[in-house]
């Protein structure tokens, strides 16, 4: 008995220090596709593809993370209010891609982003991912006393660091698995995933065997997708796929190691550069610190380094005051900068 109290003490205990892992989705038969690093100038392209066959997803979005940038450019800000209106579920993955370590600074920055996407859909969210899901026991019960739920994923489709049929061949290899449900990590950032990958989801067949749903309700927990507001993904008729889902009681707490987050590497970027290269994939590094690639973690920040290519294609809107962009996607890593995570 005395042993028994002490066990219960002690789970107790970690239980208020520790955050809960959420890696995957308590509803049978549903499966949340979660894009990040977005909005990019491949998300209208993504919205328009999942409303045509009616399937939800989550977008855990930056402010401020690749060109042109989300709270600067009205287009950009509209795809956002888009994809709310449609009935995904908006949620943070902070506003320059990169996790505040300090605890003042942190809350600085959440609120910061809150306000910025009430700006847009009315609504703040509860949901948070952390760039490259680098968020520890402490880090997690940090941010959930916040009032945020932290998610990470099952199904990591690797597409930041592989070709479309790399992606694929992950993906079948889980679909084959016949789980039942799946809670899947994308980018809307990658051109491929947005149109080689995500078109290949809906032609797979999977689509008559789960119901795609947004992370709250691949959770129950649809009633507290936001903090404030209408509660809802939004507005509209959420209901998609063919299979309905029943509710489970069980929660998938797997503990992830290392603490990625507490570790920096300074690394200050250009003020005004001349152009951004392909390798960098619209996105121009945060002036912040960026983790580093002590844990063998991939890169957070693809490098910037100068390049002038008249093969590159530019994006439909380029101001004269702006730098060039290329849409090539695909990172190329600077070893000497040791970045952490792309995801």
């Amino acid at each position: 008995m005395k042993y028994t109290i002490k066990l219960l003490c002690i789970l107790a205990t970690t239980a208020l220090v520790s955050g809960i892992h959420i890696h995957s989705c308590t509803v049978a038969n549903t499966i949340a596709l979660t894009f990040d690093d977005g909005p990019s100038r491949y998300t209208n392209e993504l919205i328009d593809k999942l409303n045509k066959y009616n399937i939800k997803a989550t977008f855990f979005i930056n402010a401020h993370n690749y060109y042109p940038y989300a709270d600067e450019d009205k287009e950009i800000q509209n795809v956002i209010k888009k994809a709310y209106k449609s009935g995904h579920q908006i949620a943070s993955h902070t506003y320059e891609h990169y996790l505040e370590t300090e605890p003042s600074a942190m809350k600085a920055s959440f609120t910061k982003m809150d306000n910025w996407i009430k700006s847009l859909i009315g609504v703040r969210p509860r949901y948070f991912r952390a760039p490259g899901g680098n968020c520890d026991d402490s880090c997690i019960k940090r941010i959930e006393n916040m009032g945020y739920r932290v998610i990470k994923w099952d199904v990591d489709t690797n597409d930041w660091d592989n070709t479309s049929s790399g992606t694929i061949s992950i993906l079948k290899s889980f679909f084959n698995k016949k789980a039942k449900n799946y809670l899947i990590l994308l980018h809307d950032s990658l051109k491929r995933s947005v149109e080689e990958t995500v078109p290949w989801i809906i032609n797979s067949g999977i689509l008559k065997k789960y119901k795609f749903v947004t992370v709250a309700e691949c959770l129950g927990d649809k009633a507290h997708t936001y903090r404030e507001g209408s509660g809802s993904s939004s507005n509209s008729n959420s209901n998609s796929g063919s299979s309905s889902g029943s509710s489970s009681n069980k929660t998938n707490k797997k503990t992830v190691t290392g603490t990625v987050y507490k570790t920096k590497t300074l690394y200050t970027a250009p003020t005004a550069p001349t152009a951004i290269p392909a390798s960098s994939n619209g996105r121009v590094p945060s002036s912040k610190s960026i983790p580093s690639a002590n844990n063998n973690n991939k890169a957070t920040t693809p490098s910037v380094a100068a390049t002038n290519s008249a093969s590159n294609n530019l994006p439909a809107k380029t101001p004269l005051s702006t730098p060039v962009i290329n849409s090539l996607e695909t990172p190329q890593i600077n070893n000497s900068l040791k970045p952490n995570d792309n995801r």
